[in-house]
């Protein structure tokens, strides 16, 4: 019996073993269909921060069961109404961002699983750690074990904590630092932001879910493309 690309992807978080998690970047599911010949794990509908609507959601999915992909969807708000919408348009899971509290992300969880009370365990939810509130109660995040990943969200933690959008200063790299290592520390899967040029070192910081952007394989692709054609 073949396994699902949710039960896979579920399994490997589990274990803390590598995931690939992309965002296609663009409302397509034709580039769905297309990521999954590229070697990742699952594809992030997004749906906070990109332009996919609920008719565009469901076709990304619909392409991404057809390729064998996991399809997650990230929300653009955990509540109630928003959840049931979504995850009723055929995704595997769901990417949760702007949650504070762990009590808030229990309700998440509650909220998925009144929408598949028999097939919960089949579901993904990955929960996002973007906020002081959210590090602060990250021990009682943590304590859920329904939220198969915790996924770091850094632009976003850095604003919570004072400095714009740039994760990058000493402070807020030191509380990234710190986050990830808890997370791992503590048996679960952690999740990160990651380019080319930082994956290994996010790796070695205990981070097993890696996401990125089907614009930045792009941008890669074409450098090396442009570095072997001015030969």
């Amino acid at each position: 019996m073949s396994v699902s690309p949710a039960a896979r992807v579920k399994a490997r978080l589990a274990a803390r073993q590598r995931v690939v998690m992309m965002n296609p970047d663009h409302p397509s599911p034709s580039l769905v269909e297309f990521i999954a010949r590229l070697g990742v794990d699952a594809v992030m509908i997004d749906t906070e921060q990109g332009s996919p609507d609920v008719e565009t959601v469901e076709n990304m999915a619909r392409a991404a069961r057809a390729a064998g992909l996991c399809a997650l969807v990230r929300i653009f708000t955990p509540d109630p109404w928003v959840i049931e919408r979504v995850l009723f348009r055929g995704v595997h899971g769901l990417v949760v961002p702007r949650v504070d509290t762990a009590a808030e992300a229990r309700r998440v969880v509650a909220d998925v699983r009144y929408c598949f009370p028999d097939s919960f365990a089949e579901k993904l939810v990955v929960m996002q750690i973007e906020t002081a509130g959210a590090v602060a109660e990250l021990d009682d995040f943590l304590a859920i074990e329904e939220i198969d990943a915790f996924f770091v969200g850094p632009v976003d933690l850095a604003k919570s904590f004072g400095h714009g959008g740039d994760f990058r200063v000493p402070t807020v790299m030191a509380v990234l630092d710190r986050t990830i290592s808890r997370i791992a520390a503590a048996g679960r899967s952690a999740g990160m932001l990651v380019t080319a040029a930082d994956v290994g070192a996010w790796q070695a910081k205990g981070a097993t879910l890696l996401y990125n952007h089907l614009n930045e394989y792009a941008l890669l692709g074409a450098e090396a493309f442009g570095s072997a054609a001015s030969r």
